[in-house]
C-alpha cells in the first residue's frame, strides 16, 4: 500500500444535472463513507457560496486522483436551447471536466446508471473517445450496495481508502516508535559504556532498569493500538496482527517478571541488561509479524 501513499485520495463526481443528479448525491455519500471525508467532490454542494465556479472546478481536477463520469440515460441525448447536443459543445462544463481529465491523465472511471449502455465512439466526439479506453461499471438502485462496494474497491487500486489511510499512519507511527525508543536504550547504554571505560565515578551501570524498560512501555501501547483496529485488517491477514499481539503480552510478561528470579551482588546490572535484550527480541519478533500482516485494509 504504500505506493499509493503520495496522492491525497480524492474522487472528483462529474455528472449532468438532469441526468444523474440523484444519483450523484447518493454516490457522493457512499463513497465519503468508504474512502473518508472531504475526499470527493461533487459540484452542486462543495463549491462554496461566491467562488468562482470555474476555478473551483479546474482547482478540485487537478487535485483528483479519479474521475468518476456518471452517465444515465440521457447522458448522450441533453441538448441545449438550440435543440444541439451538449456533449457535441467543448464548452460545455461536463465536457470541460471530462476532457481535462483526459488531459491531466487522471484516472477515469465511467459508471453507468441503471443499465444505461456505454456509448458508441461513433455516438462520441472524439475528443471525448478516450474514456471508452477504460472499463465501465455499472450501479443500480436494486443492487446499490454491492455495486458501490465493487466500485469502490476497483478505485482502491488507485487511491487510499479510509481504512488504508488509518493502518499506514498506525503502521507508520508504531515502527517508528520501535526503532526510536531501541535508539535511545542502545544510546544511554553506548554512552555509559564510554564512561564506564573512561572510569567516570558517577556512571554505576550500562543502563537502569526504568531506560532499558523503554521499549516494553512502547510494545504495551502498541497493543492497545493493535487490539483497537485489528478490525479494519483483512481478514487473511489478521492472525498475523494476533500473533504480534501475543508475542508481546507473553514477551513483555516474561521478561518484567523474569527480573524476579535474578540474584545475586550485580542483581540490578543484570535485570537491566535481560530486559534490555528481552526488548529487542520481542520488539523484533512484533515487527516481523507486523511485516507479514501489511497492515492490509479490509
Amino acid at each position: 500500500m504504500i505506493w499509493k501513499k503520495n496522492k491525497q485520495g480524492r474522487i472528483f463526481i462529474s455528472y449532468r444535472r438532469s441526468d444523474t443528479q440523484g444519483y450523484a448525491g447518493r454516490l457522493s455519500d457512499s463513497l465519503e463513507a468508504y474512502f473518508g471525508g472531504k475526499r470527493v467532490f461533487r459540484d452542486i454542494e462543495d463549491i462554496k457560496g461566491g467562488s468562482k465556479y470555474a476555478k473551483d472546478i479546474e482547482d478540485q481536477l487537478s487535485t483528483a486522483d479519479a474521475v468518476i463520469v456518471l452517465i444515465g440515460p440521457n447522458w448522450l441525448s441533453v441538448a441545449d436551447e438550440n435543440e444541439e447536443r451538449r456533449i457535441d459543445d467543448p464548452e460545455d462544463w461536463v465536457v470541460k471536466e471530462i476532457v481535462t481529465a483526459i488531459e491531466n491523465g487522471t484516472r477515469i472511471f465511467p459508471v453507468l446508471i441503471e443499465g444505461t449502455v456505454l456509448p458508441r465512439e461513433t455516438e462520441l466526439p472524439v475528443y471525448l473517445c478516450p474514456i471508452l479506453d477504460y472499463n465501465a461499471v455499472t450501479i443500480s438502485d436494486r443492487n446499490w450496495d454491492a455495486d458501490v462496494l465493487g466500485l469502490g474497491k476497483i478505485i482502491s487500486f488507485e487511491i487510499p481508502t479510509a481504512n488504508e489511510r488509518i493502518l499506514f499512519r498506525l503502521q507508520v507511527l508504531i515502527y517508528t516508535a520501535f526503532a526510536s525508543s531501541l535508539i535511545f536504550s542502545t544510546g544511554i547504554i553506548a554512552t555509559n559504556a564510554i564512561g564506564m571505560m573512561k572510569d567516570d565515578p558517577g556512571i554505576k551501570e550500562l543502563i537502569s532498569l526504568p531506560f532499558a524498560g523503554i521499549p516494553f512501555y512502547v510494545v504495551i501501547c502498541t497493543l492497545i493500538i493493535l487490539s483497537s483496529v485489528i478490525g479494519l485488517v483483512a481478514k487473511e491477514k489478521q492472525r498475523y496482527i494476533i500473533y504480534a499481539i501475543i508475542t508481546g503480552v507473553l514477551g513483555s510478561a516474561f521478561f518484567f517478571f523474569g527480573t524476579y528470579f535474578i540474584k545475586g551482588a550485580d542483581q540490578l546490572i543484570y535485570e537491566s541488561m535481560f530486559v534490555f535484550f528481552g526488548s529487542i527480541l520481542v520488539t523484533t519478533l512484533m515487527y516481523t509479524f507486523l511485516g507479514l500482516s501489511g497492515f492490509k485494509p479490509k
